[in-house]
């Protein structure tokens, strides 16, 4: 079983951030068989650019449960099931750490639709979520929302594996994924935004000064 999952958030790191929206779909590899969906009330603020991202607002939170009075559903959803997301590291991470605040240990497979898209459909410019969905005519309904987003991927999913994708799948889940080597604090959108061409990069001291300048070929 596959659990798609997308989740929205008060930040990019799990240790200092908290949930504020959470999507599960399960997946049997040729269909949805259930859908979970809740907004989480945080102990943290929500950032004002995180409520224009997003469009959800303390109000909408404010009676929302917290997290730990749907953690143990939240487990039970995802304990026998491959973790699947789109740059997976990141809503991996934030349900890992959430869930072990509250006494449950997740330890599944993970696979990451982003990986799984460059296999199977090379040479395209981006592969974000947004440009992929563009490119494949998927509609996305509430976009930066966790159901739109998790619905979407869930379609994302399936074209995958309608384009010969199980083998790849396959393979990931033999050797394990390797987003786990992905520092845990990179915010979703930078990971999105990284460019798939070569170029020049650079590298910047904390205070923000370059240090050395490279170049990708």
């Amino acid at each position: 079983m596959y659990a798609i999952v997308d989740i929205e958030t008060t930040g990019g790191y799990a240790a200092n951030n908290d949930i504020t929206e959470v999507a599960i779909v399960l997946h049997n590899g040729n269909s949805v068989v259930e859908r979970y969906e809740t907004l989480i009330r945080p102990a943290r603020a929500i950032p004002y650019y995180i409520q224009v991202l997003t469009g959800i607002t303390p109000e909408m939170v404010e009676h929302a449960p917290a997290f730990e009075d749907v953690a143990e559903e939240i487990y039970d959803l995802l304990k026998d099931c491959v973790f699947i997301a789109h740059n997976v590291n990141f809503d991996y991470s934030f349900i890992k750490h959430h869930l072990s605040l509250n006494g449950y240990e997740l330890e599944v497979p993970k696979l990451c639709t982003v990986r799984l898209s460059r296999k199977v459909f090379p040479g395209l410019l981006s592969y974000s979520l947004g440009k992929l969905c563009s490119h494949f005519d998927i509609v996305i309904e509430n976009r930066h929302r966790a159901g739109g987003d998790a619905d979407a991927t869930v379609i994302l999913f399936e074209r995958v594996l309608a384009n010969n994708g199980q083998e790849h799948v396959d393979k990931f889940l033999k050797k394990g994924s390797r987003e786990q080597y992905l520092p845990l604090f990179l915010p979703r959108e930078q990971v999105e935004n990284l460019p798939y061409t070569p170029g020049v990069y650079y590298f910047h001291d904390q205070k923000g000064k370059i240090i050395y300048v490279g170049k990708a070929r």
